[in-house]
């Protein structure tokens, strides 16, 4: 392997969660040291999305993070942040060949589709990944990705492919930021605060596909889920992307949990109040749901009733951690 013969140091350590690990790659290069938990909850990423996307792997799928959160985490230290977006793949490649050979790292968005070390016959954009060097003998790129500790080398080809998609709902043209430097200007306290009065905020306003209510709509097209031909692959991706595609576990309660319990080391209310405790009540049950999904890509049927109580059980806990947040 060509090694990187221009570019940054890189911090990368592993993480759960292509997003929130490398937000912490990149505040840590800035000397902003923060958990990968901590930069999830900053970016009040818990999220419900029902969605029936078209060119996607499956006709319905639901994320469970907010869409636009590494935004809201950036925009704590950078409040003017937007990302850079190019008209091609070569314009984005140049634009990403300055910044590097400047000595400085850049956070991409991109579709795993493209990237060889996946090796996956799927689309699955927005994954945000930090590109950290390049080597001008061979033309790769050297990266750093959620639970891979080490430098990994993408062909620049490979890469202008990633860096664009249409798939709703992560479209990408490229997206870069790569900023000079990051700084908090104001109390982080009150910044995480903030995030978690928005974030059930969020979840419970949502309209028919987003939010807490995107839940009783998404149960009430289940039988629609069943009459797929290929319900079992549908079922297998929904679990997939409550349990395993990146969230840590319980659909990103788990990690979102963690960030409460420091965010308590920092604020008595949040410490003498039960949010870290309903949150973890919510990830069993983002769990349980998931494993019944689980079940039913292995079944002779689809297992409507199971899924339906399994869903409700969400809805409930759910709604008792935003109410209580909402009060903290």
């Amino acid at each position: 392997m060509t090694p990187p013969e221009t570019g940054p140091r890189f911090t990368h350590r592993t993480g759960n969660h292509c997003g929130s690990s490398a937000l912490r790659d990149l505040l840590e290069f800035h000397g902003i040291l923060l958990s990968e938990a901590f930069c999830f909850g900053l970016g009040s990423g818990l999220g419900i999305s029902y969605l029936a996307p078209s060119g996607a792997p499956v006709p319905y799928m639901v994320h469970v993070r907010s869409l636009g959160f590494e935004e809201r985490v950036l925009r704590t230290f950078a409040p003017s942040m937007t990302w850079s977006t190019f008209a091609s793949g070569d314009a984005a490649m140049l634009a990403l060949d300055e910044r590097l050979d400047a000595g400085f790292p850049a956070l991409l968005l991109t579709d795993i589709f493209h990237l060889p070390y996946y090796g996956s016959s799927t689309h699955f954009p927005g994954h945000a990944i930090m590109a950290w060097g390049r080597s001008r003998a061979s033309g790769d790129v050297f990266v750093t990705d959620t639970e891979r500790p080490e430098l990994l080398p993408v062909p620049r080809d490979k890469l202008a492919l990633a860096r664009f998609s249409g798939q709703e709902p992560f479209r990408h043209q490229g997206n870069m930021y790569s900023p000079d430097s990051l700084q908090l200007t104001g109390s982080l306290r009150e910044a995480a605060r903030a995030a978690v009065r928005c974030n059930a905020g969020q979840l419970l306003s949502g309209t028919l596909c987003s939010g807490i209510a995107a839940l009783g709509h998404w149960r009430e097209q289940l039988p629609l889920w069943a009459s797929e031909a290929d319900w079992r692959w549908t079922a297998r991706f929904a679990y997939q992307l409550i349990e395993r595609r990146g969230t840590g576990g319980g659909g990103f309660r788990k990690m979102y949990a963690d960030f409460l319990d420091e965010l308590a080391l920092l604020d008595d209310e949040i410490r003498s109040s039960a949010l870290a405790a309903l949150m973890r009540e919510s990830a069993t049950t983002w769990t349980q749901l998931a494993l019944t999904f689980k079940a039913a890509s292995e079944s002779e049927r689809f297992l409507l009733a199971e899924l339906e109580a399994a869903i409700t059980a969400v809805e409930h806990a759910e709604y008792r951690y935003a109410q209580a947040a909402l009060q903290t």
